[in-house]
């Protein structure tokens, strides 16, 4: 399979079936479906319906597992450790890959045979799937990562499957900033890390985050003890530096987009339009 693509999955079904199409309808690639279910009541039903409407075929398999787990994170590591794919990513219920995606991301590791992972762009929408603002990913620095705050979004990270070999899963004491930390060990290994300069995928915007949660700011706090004493004495430089590369990058100017998602209202994908979408995130510049 060319990708593996791991959903943890728990009481989100409606928007599972939205994040389940888009990664369905994909064409030009391999792909291997892992949704790893922490034991949501009635999966067992919906498993069944998802096989009706979107069955298994050449070059696409789905996975649909239920089981106790340890929260988001152990789902996902479960689900990683049955990948089959050369590139792996993780997609949550409430995101969705854009359409045909998967075939131009596929082509860029193939002419990037150096690169052991790539961000995408991500577009935040909102409850009714309209557009809120453009994530533009640049590249994150080890310091920032690992003392500051993790500058990208997970629904837009791919990565080799030769990341896994090298035992670099997510720890699971975390449950809040385990992907910061993740991909803070995967900087300190040597990766080549690249970006991609196009949106990739949707992430909807509930009002709610885990990651905005005082869990989050006590293990952000732990995982910033973790660093080197030198490298937490220039925090606010490291701040300042990743705004500034932001700034260089033109990860703040505005974008005129059209893009397709699925809804649970409708079959097919729902188109929407932005002339001029802002890249800031209300309530969350202080991350970015």
């Amino acid at each position: 399979m060319d990708f593996t693509i791991v959903t943890p999955s728990f009481r989100q079904l409606e928007q599972l079936g939205c994040c389940i199409a888009s990664i369905a309808d994909q064409e030009g690639v391999g792909v291997e479906h892992i949704v790893q279910d922490g034991g949501t009541r009635g999966f067992e039903d919906f498993a069944k319906k998802m096989a009706a409407r979107w069955p298994d075929r050449p070059g696409y398999r789905r996975v649909m597992v239920s089981e106790p787990d340890g929260g988001m994170y152990d789902a996902i590591n479960r689900g990683l450790e049955k990948a089959t794919g050369r590139i792996c990513a993780y997609l949550n219920c409430d995101e969705q890959y854009l359409p045909g995606v998967l075939e131009t991301v596929l082509q860029r590791f193939q002419n990037s045979p150096k690169t052991d992972l790539f961000l995408g762009d991500v577009l935040v929408v909102g409850l009714d799937g309209g557009p809120i603002c453009i994530r533009k990913m640049t590249r994150p620095g080890l310091a920032h990562t690992w003392t500051c705050h993790f500058g990208a979004l997970t629904a837009g990270i791919f990565f080799r499957h030769s990341i896994l070999k090298k035992g670099i899963f997510f720890d699971t004491s975390y449950r809040a900033v385990a992907d910061a930390e993740w991909f803070s060990r995967i900087l300190q290994a040597g990766a080549e890390v690249g970006t991609l300069g196009f949106p990739t995928s949707t992430f909807m915007e509930a009002g709610t985050n885990l990651g905005l949660s005082s869990v989050a700011l006590a293990e952000r706090a732990q995982l910033t003890q973790t660093a080197p004493p030198w490298m937490r004495v220039l925090r606010p430089w490291w701040v300042i530096w990743h705004r500034i590369r932001r700034l260089l990058a033109g990860a703040h100017l505005p974008s005129q987009i059209s893009y397709q998602i699925h809804s649970p209202e409708r079959d097919g994908r729902k188109e929407f339009h932005a002339k001029k979408l802002r890249t800031t995130w209300p309530g969350r510049m202080w991350g970015f």
